[in-house]
């Protein structure tokens, strides 16, 4: 009995070491991104030796996915269907930005450091994959509806990538003060007019 008490007290002990490890992770690339942040740091912040992290984590990579679906599980992807459902294009877009828009109000810190640090480490990339295609599929959807054709279209669908970008959720609300709704419903504006009027 006293044996079996123990294994399980030692594994819980590995438990909350391995979790430490990952939310320190976590709050080192949302401050200083992924790309600059050493496993030596990460170590330091979880208050374990380098040797500790590595027996929890093999390499940088097996940390950084685990990072990732740690992140995930906090903040799942909004459902594509239920933002970009409505039929109206421009209240499609209204609705599908001002839900990606407060999404981005807790997702959106270590998606920017990431997004931005894909070039220097190409892991991330991969890592991104399942966030690219997201967005990719909600901007399909955003440029459905409007009757634009050739330049038009492409116009759209730039602006509307644009407008599902983290930077441009960070530029109008975080720094700009718009809230998440006001913002949404200035970029559907402008993305009907350009729809309506490209040449005005």
């Amino acid at each position: 009995m006293a044996r079996t008490y123990t294994l399980r007290q030692r594994a819980a002990t590995q438990a909350q070491t391995r979790h430490r490890i990952l939310e320190a992770a976590l709050r080192l690339y949302e401050t200083h991104g992924p790309a600059d942040t050493t496993i030596l740091a990460i170590a330091e912040r979880a208050g374990v030796q380098r040797l500790t992290l590595y027996r929890h984590f093999e390499d940088e990579r097996t940390l950084l996915d685990a990072v990732w679906a740690l992140w995930s599980s906090a903040h799942p992807f909004p459902s594509v269907e239920r933002l970009a459902s409505t039929v109206d294009p421009r209240q499609r877009a209204r609705i599908a930005l001002e839900g990606v828009y407060a999404w981005y109000e807790g997702a959106a810190t270590f998606l920017l450091r990431a997004t931005a640090d894909r070039e220097r480490m190409p892991v991330l990339a991969e890592l991104l994959a399942p966030y690219d295609a997201w967005l990719a599929e909600l901007r399909r959807r955003l440029v459905e509806g409007w009757g634009a054709h050739g330049r038009p279209r492409e116009w759209v669908a730039a602006l509307a990538g644009h407008a599902l970008h983290p930077e441009s959720w960070r530029s109008l609300v975080r720094e700009g003060g718009l809230s998440a709704a006001d913002a949404a419903r200035l970029l559907s504006r402008a993305i009907a007019d350009v729809a309506a009027e490209p040449y005005a």
